[in-house]
């Protein structure tokens, strides 16, 4: 065999194997359904053996987890919260969920096996063809060839596979919180049903304690009065939700005003925890903080008896302007810059000086901004920075609600933090007008039966 037969030979497998190549990287992918959730999974050559998990919007999870040079990217590309959330608040079917998953897994990667070797067969084939010189064992050779490697290269792949990698992987995006967040839930999650009990407990005795405050300090017999449950910055708190509609049912809110940051990034999977809030029986006022993202916004739409305020809005007879955080239109969690809060305070307040016949509440979350409107609103409600206060500034009544949540799922690694909401009593004065009387602030021990409730009076002289 002369040398340029052998060179035209080895050309044409490395044509075949560049072929084979080409094909898997292109379109060596596939999609499957494991029941609520759609993954894409797709194989191609890398400097390095790695996994990659992709989680729209939150990030990439990647690890070193084999020798060979493949990249193998698994990709969530949609979920039905739907059928998620009756998967995870059933333990019968979530169980079936997991053993169905490993038989589909099975199935799934038995047919992307034979996809990909399909693809090294006709990569092989394209390779010969490209040399122009192709004959029926060139091809039936390069074709082989191509197999051959490819199936070489799935197999040392699949020996040299350590699941374990993923112990200290690569994060990016949101998911860098990865970290803190895997450590979080081993810790936390399991307090989840305990607090809730103790929460329950605690609610009752609030009410009775509620009692006596009423014979203490008494605000007078009437039937006009106005209750508004002021809440915010519950950050995905389940065990925080279900407190604040025990003590909205057991002390007769007429409404509840949430001040934002319901979630913690603001992401679509996120929403499962907002189907709580189907279960409400009342008015549910909310504006977006920086911690919630248009994903938020939209579900919370999508829920009765939740009104999503950005704007003017009545509700018996009281006028509230809401003003939803600047964060919120974007996937950013970081509060707006402090050197555009004046700029932003100075555009809210032209907008309530043009409101006839006048603002009586102003929504807020960021608390710099609830502060510099002070002396233009009656009563402002806020919340950001997880510091219950209850003050008067320049004829301005400010409340903070504090974290309703104990900072969310993070207060839950910590006795310290508390869980706060202000009832906010309203009654018409002598023109008919909606005034506030009274706020009592209401602050629980997190995973501790203790609890405190201050009533601020605004109905008296040396107030």
């Amino acid at each position: 065999m002369t040398n340029l037969k052998k060179l035209e030979i080895l050309i044409s497998l490395l044509l075949a194997i560049a072929g084979a190549i080409l094909l898997i990287s292109l379109f060596g992918r596939i999609q499957f359904n494991i029941e609520a959730l759609q993954f894409r999974v797709a194989v191609q050559i890398n400097e390095k053996g790695c996994t990659e998990v992709e989680i729209p919007p939150l990030g990439t999870v990647r690890a070193h987890t084999h020798t060979t040079p493949l990249l193998i990217s698994f990709r969530l590309e949609n979920i039905d919260l739907q059928l998620t959330q009756k998967f995870l608040s059933n333990t019968t079917e979530r169980n079936k969920v997991i053993q169905h998953s490993k038989t589909v897994l099975r199935q799934v990667a038995i047919i992307f096996i034979v996809k990909l070797l399909g693809l090294a067969v006709l990569g092989g084939v394209l390779g010969v063809f490209l040399t122009r010189k192709g004959s029926l064992k060139k091809y039936l050779t390069g074709s082989m060839i191509a197999v051959l490697l490819t199936g070489a290269l799935l197999a040392a792949t699949y020996f040299s596979y350590d699941i374990r990698a993923f112990h200290n992987p690569q994060y990016s995006g949101v998911l860098r919180m990865a970290p803190w967040m895997v450590s979080l839930a081993q810790e936390t999650f399991g307090k989840i049903e305990t607090l809730g009990e103790n929460l329950e407990t605690i609610a009752k005795n609030l009410n009775q304690i509620y009692e006596r405050l009423d014979n203490l300090q008494p605000l007078g017999e009437t039937t006009e009065e106005f209750k508004i449950l002021h809440i915010s910055d519950l950050h995905n708190n389940p065990a925080g939700m279900d407190f604040v509609l025990q003590v909205a049912n057991l002390f007769d809110a007429d409404i509840i005003i949430d001040t934002g940051d319901i979630t913690d990034f603001g992401t679509p999977l996120e929403t499962l925890l907002l189907e709580q809030l189907n279960h409400i029986d009342l008015p549910y006022f909310f504006i977006a903080g920086n911690h919630d993202a248009p994903a938020i916004i939209d579900k919370m739409n999508q829920i009765p008896n939740v009104t999503v305020i950005n704007g003017l809005a009545e509700k018996n007879g009281l006028y509230f302007y809401g003003v939803p955080d600047p964060s919120s239109t974007g996937n950013t969690v970081l509060p707006p810059d402090l050197s555009t809060i004046p700029r932003l305070t100075q555009q809210v307040i032209d907008r309530i000086d043009q409101i006839t016949p006048g603002v009586d509440i102003a929504l807020l979350h960021n608390d710099k901004m609830a502060n510099a409107l002070a002396g233009h609103v009656p009563v402002i409600l806020f919340g950001h920075n997880h510091r219950m206060a209850i003050t008067k500034q320049e004829g301005s009544i400010l409340i903070n609600a504090g974290t309703s949540g104990a900072a969310g799922l993070r207060g839950l690694q910590t006795s310290q933090t508390t869980y706060s909401v202000v009832l906010l009593h309203f009654r018409p004065d002598e023109t008919g007008k909606g005034r506030l009387v009274a706020a009592d602030a209401i602050s629980v021990s997190n995973l501790e039966q203790s609890f405190t409730l201050d009533r601020r009076r605004f109905d008296l002289q040396d107030e």
